[in-house]
């Protein structure tokens, strides 16, 4: 395993998103537009959304999860993304008192295949909340021993921020399961499966 070079972003802009299921059809298109408009901004080098399709989170959800993966989080705090958000015209109007978002602004701490960018579109996401920092620094440490996945498309990162605990993303297709399981079976984490409907790169 290896740091990601300076070619692979660093970063990644997480968003989970709750709304009212008859709101969606409505959501998805304007979602879309906001989606390409951070991609102009400097950093910012792919976005993507995916909907919820199983896992252990069934009390409460979020319907979307959105990513972006970002050069660095200096991205986050440019003069061209604070003008951006300063002069956005916000939320339309029905979305507002209906939508609930968490955000984490996490570093990349750990990948396979070391070397991931640019990468492979997946229809697939699996996802693993880490109980603790000791889970990620063990997963961490456990792929730089494993040899890379011949499966195609396949990526695993391991995302961080200061006030969450660490997440494990799994990109991937419908033959990845068993090697997922094995990667992750012992880890103690709660694990969702998302289908992707946005992708685009900048």
């Amino acid at each position: 395993m290896t740091n990601p070079s300076a070619t692979t972003p660093s970063a990644v802009l997480y968003l989970a998103t709750w709304l009212p299921e008859q709101l969606h059809d409505q959501f998805s298109p304007w979602c879309d537009n906001h989606h390409r408009e951070q991609l102009a901004l400097p950093g910012f080098r792919r976005a993507r959304r995916f909907e919820w399709e199983s896992g252990r989170r069934e009390d409460d959800p979020p319907q979307y999860l959105t990513m972006y993966d970002l050069d660095s989080l200096e991205s986050l705090t440019s003069d061209a993304y604070l003008e951006h958000t300063r002069s956005s015209p916000g939320f339309p109007d029905f979305l507002l008192g209906n939508l609930r978002i968490e955000r984490r602004n996490c570093l990349v701490v750990a990948s396979l295949p070391a070397l991931w960018w640019p990468p492979s579109p997946t229809p697939l996401l699996d996802l693993f909340q880490l109980t603790n920092e000791a889970s990620a620094a063990e997963l961490r440490d456990g792929i730089k021993h494993l040899p890379s996945p011949a499966t195609s498309g396949f990526t695993l990162r391991v995302i961080d921020s200061d006030d969450n605990d660490p997440l494990v993303l799994v990109d991937h297709g419908d033959d990845a399961t068993e090697m997922i399981d094995t990667l992750t079976g012992g880890s103690g984490s709660l694990r969702s499966t998302w289908r992707c409907c946005f992708d685009e790169f900048a």
